[in-house]
């Protein structure tokens, strides 16, 4: 089957990479910097790693969705791809970890880290690799995508499925996951259920790909425009999980776009392969040991 490829999300991770990077070090660094960029814009960065959640489902549903429901892949190739492409550089990366560090703590995080699965864990502080956390929430997505595909087979059953996830996610900040029932360190965030509206609209985007690429082509400045108020809105107002999913949305949707421009630059082609989440741990790790 002949895949559609959207050249400028290369360009969208490689600008969110940037800004996860810089908040690391930020959070890691000893800076006498004072400001609304340093303390207030660059920490917030750290939620663009719900923007790669959306960007994640999508290009899942690129590669994989079509082959998934029509029975064109074997489970036995989906899993085999998604642990050869991620266990191989993170294994090798708390293996490291481990080593420069050793204790019986770390010694359990990385029993745990080294199957992938570490998501399934209830309430994990996984400290391991500052960032694998992001990992283990994206690899419970992998095992659980033939479902997802399920869930959001047609568009009718996507809608609906984004308004039990959003729901769901209310019910887990108000109280599954709010600081009276969770362990210390651990983060909503972490949790897949939470997690979950982010990956269904990256999926719903999939669904709605060609209207959307239409309408990102024809009124790119409207879109630009909208991602500008509701920017503004964030950090002026509000920066809520539903300010979340109208910002990263629109800077999607705008990624769809057919022309070229900020996003859409050869080097992100060259690059596209070395700026995927599992290979920037390694350098967000060594700004942070």
């Amino acid at each position: 089957m002949e895949q559609k490829r959207y050249d400028m999300i290369d360009g969208l991770r490689a600008y969110s990479t940037i800004g996860i990077v810089l908040m690391h070090i930020r959070a890691n660094g000893n800076f006498q910097i004072q400001g609304f960029v340093f303390h207030s814009m660059i920490s917030s960065f750290t939620n663009l790693v719900f923007l790669f959640m959306i960007i994640s489902a999508f290009s899942m549903c690129c590669g994989y969705y079509d082959r998934m429901l029509s029975g064109h892949i074997s489970i036995q190739k989906f899993y085999s791809r998604r642990f050869g492409k991620v266990l191989p550089f993170f294994g090798l990366l708390c293996l490291l970890d481990l080593v420069m560090g050793f204790s019986k703590e770390a010694l359990y995080e990385f029993i745990a880290d080294i199957t992938l699965c570490f998501g399934l864990l209830p309430n994990a502080n996984i400290s391991v690799i500052g960032v694998g956390w992001f990992l283990g929430v994206v690899f419970v997505f992998y095992m659980l995508f033939p479902f997802f595909c399920w869930l959001i087979s047609t568009k009718k059953k996507a809608l609906l499925v984004f308004g039990v996830a959003a729901v769901l996610n209310i019910v887990c900040s108000v109280y599954f996951l709010d600081e009276s029932h969770v362990v210390d360190g651990f983060s909503a965030r972490s949790n897949i259920v939470y997690c979950a509206v982010f990956f269904v609209l990256g999926g719903l985007i999939y669904l709605y790909r060609e209207q959307l690429c239409m309408l990102a082509t024809r009124c790119r400045y409207c879109v630009l425009t909208a991602i500008v108020a509701v920017t503004v809105a964030y950090y002026a107002i509000s920066g809520s999980v539903w300010t979340m999913l109208i910002l990263f949305g629109l800077v999607l949707v705008y990624s769809l776009r057919e022309m070229g421009g900020i996003l859409h630059y050869r080097i992100h082609s060259r690059t596209s392969s070395a700026i995927s989440v599992w290979r920037y741990t390694s350098v967000i790790w060594l700004c942070t040991v």
